[in-house]
């Protein structure tokens, strides 16, 4: 599966919330590199709510990603899922988005 997965791309997956002990399926966006992707896979999740912290990077290209509403990286919430949880590729971020949303995840390490 890992060869199928790439940094930049948007899927829908299955991610717990630990307040509510759920899982519900949202979108998330892998960060870690190819070098990373194994059997877990390093996501950021992506929501429609408005930015809360620096560390939300807002996207300009969410269509061309496959999201349905303008939307945010949470890149504060970063998380490690294993690959059976993503469910379905939705797309992938644009360059800009994505570099911006890198040199953010590095503001944070």
């Amino acid at each position: 599966m890992s060869n199928l997965l790439k940094q930049g791309d948007v899927w829908l997956a299955n991610v717990l919330f630990k307040d509510k002990n759920e899982y519900k399926q949202r979108p998330v966006l892998i960060v870690g590199n190819e070098l990373a992707l194994d059997v877990d896979v390093i996501i950021a999740p992506i929501t429609s709510k408005s930015p809360r912290s620096d560390f939300d990077v807002e996207l300009e290209y969410w269509e061309e990603a496959g999201l349905y509403k303008p939307s945010v990286v949470r890149t504060s919430k970063i998380i490690s899922i294993h690959g059976s949880e993503l469910n379905r590729k939705l797309g992938i971020l644009h360059p800009q988005d994505l570099q911006t949303v890198l040199r953010t995840c590095r503001r944070l390490f």
